[in-house]
């Protein structure tokens, strides 16, 4: 079966499209950079390298997967059900029912089973939204990147729905947007007012503050320091050369780097500038312009890592690069967490 009045919206990252198509079909009409806003979803992580010397870090631009769902769906009044199925069977059925009951269902997958992704590598904190089900076919909505509402074998959706390979697996995991508040499907715009700035605040008291070597701007820095050498230490030249690359095609085509999230989020704070007309919100949001270039830059720089061509000099390049987009960031972030507690403190 397929939902019948289900309308496929489209986006760039996959979790905040999953969610995106959940909302949209319940009954609000929100921009995908709003729900990434809404959901604080903008940081930098982390990762140790499964296998050091020979594989790179997982350095991520965003918080944890499902988080920033959680978070979105706090600020709208939206009540988010999570659930894990004990097998492939028992995910199948509650599919099922949730589609029958008329949800659209985020599913967390690994890609290496998802018969139209390129990528022949494990990650399982990919999301897409399931609207239809039937005995040999899945009908979902992944990013426009990767074609947007696609048809795929059953089979395949089982499979990457059960997988515990790759990054932060949830096998089986489902989730769900419960029935919208009257309020938020009839007045979307004054509870999206009533909420931006509750969520830049948080955001940026975040992000301008020290959480150590896996977490924010003190993770960028460290992940900057350690590229600058990973000529030394990645273990062979031909695997430095793909290991290098991959890190910036990663970046730059599966969503999880700097840019994308940084565009997202300029996106956000260009839509909260029209809502509020405030020139210091919009000044802030062209500084986020800057940064997405200097985000896809360091990632062409990685993209194009020969290490046989002055390959310590370009990482050092590459580096420095990041070490500016650190410094820029913080910068920025004072100026939203000085900006949004003052706009908290002044009346509605």
């Amino acid at each position: 079966m397929r939902l019948a009045t289900f309308q496929p919206q489209l986006g760039v990252h996959c979790e905040t499209t999953t969610l995106r198509n959940m909302i949209h079909h319940a009954g609000a009409d929100i921009s995908e950079a709003m729900l990434f806003g809404l959901g604080q979803g903008i940081d930098f992580q982390y990762w140790d390298a499964p296998d050091p010397g020979r594989s790179a870090p997982m350095l991520t631009g965003r918080i944890g997967p499902a988080q920033l769902s959680r978070n979105a769906c706090v600020a709208l009044g939206a009540e988010l059900r999570e659930s894990h199925s004990p097998d492939a069977e028992s995910a199948r059925a509650a599919a099922v029912r949730l589609l029958d009951a008329g949800h659209v269902v985020g599913v967390s997958v690994d890609i290496f089973y998802l018969d139209y992704f390129a990528s022949r590598s494990h990650f399982a904190a990919h999301y897409i939204a399931l609207y239809g089900l039937d005995e040999s076919h899945a009908y979902v909505v992944d990013t426009d990147q990767q074609g947007g509402a696609l048809t795929l074998p059953e089979e395949s959706l089982r499979r990457a729905r059960g997988s515990d390979e790759g990054f932060m697996p949830s096998p089986n995991l489902q989730m769900y947007v419960e029935q919208l508040p009257a309020r938020l499907v009839d007045h979307t715009d004054a509870v999206l007012c009533e909420q931006i700035w509750k969520a830049i605040l948080p955001t940026a008291e975040r992000m301008t503050t020290d959480r150590g070597p896996r977490f924010g701007l003190g993770a960028l820095r460290r992940a900057a320091s350690e590229i600058a050498r990973w000529s030394d230490t990645l273990a062979c030249a031909d695997e430095a050369d793909e290991t290098v690359q991959g890190v910036g095609r990663f970046w730059r085509f599966a969503g999880t780097g700097g840019a994308n999230f940084r565009k997202l989020y300029r996106e956000f704070l260009l839509e909260a500038r029209q809502r509020y007309d405030d020139p210091e919100l919009g000044s802030l949001a062209d500084d986020f312009g800057d940064i997405q270039q200097q985000w896809d830059q360091a990632i062409e720089m990685l993209m194009a890592y020969r290490g046989a061509d002055g390959g310590r000099r370009q990482l050092e390049d590459v580096a420095a690069r990041l070490h500016s987009i650190a410094d820029a960031e913080q910068s920025i972030f004072e100026g939203l967490l000085a900006l949004a507690t003052k706009r908290a403190g002044e009346p509605a």
